[in-house]
């Protein structure tokens, strides 16, 4: 009989991080998924036709919702029993460590995706590392995403416990199948977007948040296309109004900017990496930049900051350059450096695709987390 695994994330949107690594954990593991109600829930459930169980989980701190989803996830871990619980992100991390223990589930790993409270001050930062320590003392397996999020957590006194890293990191690797450039047609991008055949293209790929160096992006791009009108910059994802919300005159310049397009939310990003030049990520806080890895696949160099979940996927000079993060002056100056010297790029795409599928290929990884939750769970 098959041990019962429960992969839990707060939110149905964190559940495609394990899109077919499913179907692989399912060989020795009966797997059911948790995490909020959303569309993302129903698609994998049926995708890898497994259970699911919706529980409502609140990013943000609530501490009455907080307790009415704790209690949700002890009644269901003492419903289903499971032999595994894998908490993943901070809020379900920590419910669902505590509900484990609580319930006593004999093997509880916290997945730690990243460090939430970079980037906080304050009463905030204090009560976001408290959170990290309770879920890493009450796990029996705590789990990086990369070597940087792990010696983090050993500075910082968070974790206590020995902290694995599985192969080179990232949660699900990335699929070079799909993200292959050659069949790609990005012709239609351009068409759409008046994207002529002599500009130059900055591209970026994500939430349009303030901690994604959104704002300071918008700024050095305007700088470079009063310089430069043929540059293009383009935004491909949502503008988010309650968390970390864009400043008013980036979100006004984005709109009347005729040279910034914002092409929304997009399904298939593919054709939109490969109508880029450059891609530009100068994100304050990252786990593991699987953007990057996407570039990269797509043959696309990077401009990155030089934070934990970045330095391991961009190598200065090699794949993409790598900048302070939050400095402006350094991504502007990086940007019309790549804007002026097209043929330094060329000669990094021979690195780029090469570099990810090296250290990043899907498959391998699948069967090396197999691995490892197998030895996990003796």
């Amino acid at each position: 009989m098959k041990k019962k695994f429960l992969i839990v994330t707060t939110i149905s949107d964190s559940l495609p991080f394990f899109r077919g690594q499913v179907n692989v954990l399912k060989e020795n593991f009966e797997i059911e998924l948790v995490s909020s109600p959303g569309p993302h829930m129903n698609d994998m459930c049926a995708q890898h036709s497994v259970v699911g169980h919706p529980i409502k989980m609140n990013r943000e701190i609530s501490v009455f919702a907080d307790v009415v989803s704790l209690i949700k996830l002890i009644m269901l871990f003492i419903r289903t029993k499971p032999f595994l619980v894998h908490g993943n992100t901070p809020k379900a991390g920590l419910l669902s460590m505590i509900a484990a223990w609580i319930t006593r589930v004999p093997k509880r790993i916290y997945y730690v995706h990243g460090l939430r409270y970079h980037g906080e001050s304050g009463t905030k930062k204090k009560i976001l590392m408290q959170m990290e320590k309770i879920s890493c003392a009450l796990a029996t397996n705590v789990v990086a995403v990369s070597e940087g999020v792990k010696k983090v957590l050993i500075e910082d006194k968070v974790c206590k416990k020995e902290i694995q890293i599985i192969w080179n990191g990232s949660v699900n690797g990335l699929n070079m199948v799909y993200f292959d450039p050659d069949p790609i047609d990005e012709s239609h991008v351009k068409s759409d977007f008046s994207i002529e055949k002599d500009d130059f293209v900055f591209g970026f790929i994500g939430r349009l948040v303030g901690d994604k160096g959104i704002n300071e992006l918008v700024n050095a791009f305007k700088k470079i296309n009063a310089e430069n009108p043929k540059t293009k910059l383009l935004l491909v994802g949502n503008f988010e109004t309650t968390l970390d919300p864009l400043k008013a005159e980036t979100l006004l310049e984005i709109q009347n900017n005729k040279n910034i397009i914002h092409a929304g939310f997009q399904k298939d990003v593919r054709p939109f990496f490969k109508a880029m030049h450059v891609f530009t990520f100068p994100s304050y806080r990252e786990g593991f930049g699987i953007v990057l890895m996407e570039a990269g696949a797509m043959n696309i160099p990077s401009i990155a900051s030089d934070i934990i979940g970045c330095n391991e996927i961009i190598t200065n000079n090699e794949n993409g350059f790598l900048i302070e993060s939050r400095n402006e002056s350094a991504l502007y100056e990086k940007m019309k450096f790549c804007a002026s010297n097209p043929e330094i790029l060329n000669n990094m795409t021979k690195n780029t695709r090469s570099y990810v599928l090296e250290r990043f290929e899907q498959q391998l990884l699948w069967k090396k987390s197999l691995e490892a939750y197998k030895q996990i769970c003796g």
